[in-house]
């Protein structure tokens, strides 16, 4: 009968450990900001909008956008240099792009 009992309370003990953890968990992030359009977006926007921006980063999207012309995807800013995937999904919601395509745009 005694072994039972440790092991119940052996159980019970790794149970309640573990729910703590769970409910000790951090929240997760959560960002405020404004939206900024990527294609017309100044350095200065982009770094006071767009929470935890660098001012390099920043810098490093507008130069791509004036060499390369417009972004016609998000995802076209992973070749900005210092951008990466977990950057662009953690502020893909400050994004907005508008813009594409020019005023001769048949699209």
């Amino acid at each position: 009968m005694k072994k039972k009992y440790v092991v119940q309370i052996c159980l019970w003990s790794i149970l309640f450990f573990f729910g703590t953890l769970c409910v000790n968990a951090p929240a997760a992030e959560v960002l405020k900001g404004k939206s900024v359009n990527i294609n017309t977006a100044t350095v200065e926007e982009l770094v006071k909008n767009v929470p935890t921006m660098t001012l390099e980063l920043a810098k490093n999207i507008v130069k791509y956008r004036k060499e390369n012309g417009d972004f016609q995807q998000k995802e076209e800013l992973l070749q900005v240099p210092g951008m990466n995937r977990t950057l662009l999904k953690k502020w893909d919601s400050f994004f907005i792009l508008e813009g594409i395509g020019g005023k001769d745009c048949t699209c």
